[in-house]
């Protein structure tokens, strides 16, 4: 499968409730690329703005509507979590930040070797030096990359097996020299796939027994293989599970996302869950419906679209509520 990745808004904290960030993701088995492309090229043609990239803001709300509608038709999943940015205080965020730079070197004097430890104190200080937006965006994205995990894998299981052979992810990239150290791409890849291990032991994989694994068995430990480091570094037993490193760091791209057109899909995914959720949009049900079309039940039966928060916590406004109402009578049973 291909997952394809992008957020709308800059996480920049706002004084007001009602300024929504999101992250988005558009997953879909690899026999529908070429759909992709055809999709984008449509997409291309009606919208307003120059250049290789259509945005939200180049599409009418019918042309957006029409977008959706032909997106049900490729048998993908939307994936997206928002944030209200003004329910976000900036002592708050820091704090989140800090406590999870210290959680990184909590076991450092259980690694064997000094080389391992120091690397670990540099990604240490790497993390809490994120400014509080690239934190709050890097957040968000581990819980959607998780989310994409748990419920992809057994979404396709049941429907396309081979989905589950590889996972291609592509993601719009933020800097152009990805070969620095110090990038922002460089240190969310180094801490995604040690943090949806973490979360995984609070969360596991489900497996479906009826469903067809065979695809997704080469991510396997084959029997006594599975890696030891959990324990050795962080006290902690190994649960089993599939090989999460290699789910992720296997093929994992950044990209420029005026090059790749599934990207280009979760950006207009993300730009229009951000319009919808401010307010910009008049058929508000109608959009609600489509894009919970393309969107799967969520296994502890929350809205398909995840509302985050790393400070305050509170019921959703009426408005919104609604909108994720619609949004969860409207997505695909997850069982077959």
């Amino acid at each position: 499968m291909f997952i394809f990745v992008d957020e709308s808004g800059n996480f920049t904290l706002a004084n007001q409730a009602n300024s929504w960030c999101v992250v988005a993701a558009y997953v879909v088995p690899e026999h529908r690329r070429q759909s992709v492309r055809r999709l984008i090229s449509e997409i291309h043609k009606m919208g307003k703005g120059a250049g290789s990239e259509t945005k939200c803001k180049d599409l009418s709300e019918a042309q957006y509507i029409w977008f959706l509608t032909e997106l049900k038709k490729l048998d993908g999943l939307v994936f997206a979590i928002a944030t209200d940015v003004g329910m976000n205080r900036p002592h708050a965020i820091e704090h989140h930040r800090d406590l999870q730079a210290k959680n990184i070197i909590e076991h450092r004097d259980k690694m064997n070797y000094e080389e391992g430890r120091d690397s670990l104190t540099k990604f240490s200080m790497q993390v809490n030096q994120l400014s509080i937006p690239l934190y709050m965006q890097t957040s968000l994205q581990v819980s959607l990359f998780h989310r994409i995990l748990t419920q992809a894998t057994l979404y396709y299981a049941q429907r396309h097996p081979p989905a589950l052979g590889n996972f291609r992810w592509r993601v719009d990239q933020k800097n152009t020299k990805k070969d620095l150290p110090n990038s922002y791409e460089n240190i969310f890849l180094r801490m995604l796939a040690p943090a949806i291990q973490s979360r995984s032991l609070r969360e596991k994989l489900l497996v479906l027994e009826s469903a067809d694994y065979r695809h997704f068995s080469r991510f396997e430990y084959p029997p006594g293989k599975q890696p030891n480091y959990l324990k050795e570094i962080y006290g902690i037993e190994n649960i089993g599970g599939p090989d999460l490193r290699k789910i992720i760091w296997e093929n994992f791209q950044y990209v420029d996302s005026a090059k790749d057109p599934g990207v280009q899909i979760a950006d207009l995914l993300a730009g229009g869950i951000r319009r919808l959720l401010r307010g910009n949009y008049v058929e508000e049900a109608k959009i609600s419906e489509l894009l919970g079309a393309n969107m799967v039940q969520a296994i502890d039966r929350e809205s398909p679209l995840q509302f985050a928060s790393l400070d305050q916590v509170g019921e959703l406004p009426d408005r919104i509520q609604i909108i994720a109402n619609s949004i969860t009578r409207a997505a695909k049973g997850m069982l077959k």
